[in-house]
């Protein structure tokens, strides 16, 4: 009998680790946190929470650079999330389809991220992104962040437009730095 338990017991053993293996393999990656500025104005301003605020639905502004910003990976897999350091994370406010020109960007929970609304790619406004010049764009709506009316202003809401490339949906890491350094998707028009 107790020899039985224990190669009862070994099998288990064996079971578990086949099926703790895989969860290592989908370990999150720590990707470091960067500004996000837009390109749009003169003096360097970046997007972050109104009123520094971390609440489901807080309005996202332009405003001084001081909110800080990561994707989010599985091993080397973007999920294509924009991750605020509040642990919230990037999101049109509306999930219908087709997604409405001008809907605001909030910040939500990120348990919604399948659903499509919280998935950006940064796309590269010259091919190869060499320029350091990027349009955050909703893979699944095909519309890009922008700001409300070209407005350049602290406070200025962010929103989402039609992909037009113009001055208000351009945004900048910091020079000489990729997407991929901070966990973000991005198409940098070089694939084929």
């Amino acid at each position: 009998m107790r020899r039985l338990l224990l190669s009862v017991f070994a099998g288990l053993a064996s079971l578990l680790s086949l099926v703790a293996a895989p969860a290592a393999a989908s370990q999150a990656v720590d990707f470091p946190f960067t500004t996000i500025a837009s390109n749009a104005v003169g003096t360097p301003r970046c997007f972050g929470p109104l009123n520094l605020g971390n609440a489901d639905g807080t309005p996202i502004v332009l405003m001084d650079c001081n909110q800080f910003w990561r994707g989010f990976a599985h091993v080397s897999t973007p999920d294509n999330s924009i991750r605020h350091f509040g642990g919230k994370c990037l999101s049109m406010a509306t999930t219908s389809a087709p997604v409405p020109l001008n809907t605001p960007l909030v910040l939500r929970d990120c348990s919604r991220v399948a659903l499509g609304d919280q998935q950006w790619i940064f796309w590269a406004v010259q091919p190869g992104g060499l320029d350091g010049r990027w349009v955050l764009r909703n893979p699944g709506s095909f519309r890009c962040a922008g700001l409300l009316n070209n407005g350049t202003g602290i406070g200025t809401r962010l929103v989402v437009q039609q992909c037009d490339f113009r001055l208000g949906q351009q945004w900048l890491l910091p020079p000489g730095e990729r997407p991929s350094k901070y966990g973000f998707g991005f198409d940098d028009g070089t694939t084929v």
